[in-house]
């Protein structure tokens, strides 16, 4: 009987020591040093059947394994013929979500800057997500290209 009197109170102190021993941990701090994460675009809405397509082929780029072949799969729909508005500004907002790589991003925003038929809305998608860009030589050399392109144009 005094084994057992002595098993049970061994137990229950083991119990109460491995309790104890795992108590919650409760982290504190804030969230200031985290970036925000900027909503998403919105979606961009095409009725023709050829625009609908090429939508279509960005999406599946953007679901493909790799980085890079995902910016090489992109930068050939951006130097693709005519794009429609809507087409372009959702192959900017499709490379700053789906590109990891800061020069990925650059580099596909810069073949979509130098399309002949590059826009005023085009431009703000790209502008007005800049800050999704890592790294400020990005940065700079977008809003660079952007400039460049701006002075070469003919007044309107």
């Amino acid at each position: 009987m005094k084994t057992t009197a002595n098993r049970t109170i061994l137990g229950l102190g083991l119990v109460a020591t491995v309790v104890t021993l795992t108590g919650c941990v409760v982290a504190i701090g804030s969230s200031r040093g985290v970036p925000a994460r900027p909503p998403a675009p919105p979606a961009v809405v095409v009725t023709d059947s050829g625009e609908a397509a090429t939508i279509a082929e960005i999406d599946a780029a953007a679901h493909l394994n790799v980085d890079d072949d995902r910016a090489h799969a992109l930068a050939q729909i951006a130097e693709r013929g005519t794009l429609a508005v809507p087409v372009q500004v959702h192959l900017v907002n499709t490379a700053y979500r789906s590109l990891n790589l800061a020069d990925n991003k650059t580099q596909v925003l810069s073949k979509i800057i130098a399309r002949p038929d590059f826009n005023d809305a085009t431009r703000h998608a790209i502008v007005s997500q800049l800050n999704r860009l890592s790294f400020d030589n990005n940065r700079q050399q977008i809003l660079q290209q952007i400039n460049e392109r701006l002075k070469a144009a003919p007044a309107r």
